[in-house]
């Protein structure tokens, strides 16, 4: 069994950097936000994104449970696959966080099953998280800025557990 992590909006605070860049109190002051996120394309956006205070508890649990066997599962923003890959490994770097593998794909499904063993998802996304379940994956949703650490830490206790 595999612990995949989600980057944005799970260790890596994607929305405040979003505001920050554009320089607005909060993200969803943006007049388009769709145009907004695409106008990152090309830039080291995912570079400077700020870590959550809970991210390095988060991935030292994670590190610890799976004996550094996991993996980083995040999606590169649309249409800019190779530049956002590239600065979100840049990232982890900079973060220090070491994954077994780094993972930058919009189809995580793929990864829910490994050899009939579910793999789980920590992501803060519902849709990626029903596509992950609908494929047998086990998915704890998780959103930094919204759920407690130990909320996650005993979901994801019970899930490896089984």
């Amino acid at each position: 069994m595999t612990i995949y992590v989600d980057m944005d909006g799970v260790i890596a605070d994607f929305f405040k950097e979003l505001a920050s860049h554009y320089n607005v109190k909060h993200w969803k002051d943006l007049p388009n936000k769709d145009e907004s996120i695409k106008a990152l394309k090309g830039t080291d956006f995912f570079g400077r994104i700020p870590k959550f205070e809970t991210s390095d508890e988060l991935i030292a649990f994670v590190d610890d449970v799976t004996d550094g066997e996991w993996s980083i599962l995040s999606s590169p923003l649309r249409d800019d696959h190779e530049n956002s890959s590239f600065w979100k490994r840049y990232w982890l770097d900079k973060h220090g966080y070491n994954p077994r593998e780094a993972i930058f794909t919009g189809r995580k499904e793929k990864y829910a099953m490994t050899d009939g063993v579910p793999n789980i998802l920590i992501d803060d996304r519902p849709a990626n998280l029903k596509r992950w379940i609908a494929k047998g994956g086990i998915g704890i949703r998780y959103q930094a800025n919204e759920n407690t650490l130990d909320d996650l830490k005993a979901e994801v206790l019970d899930a490896y557990a089984e």
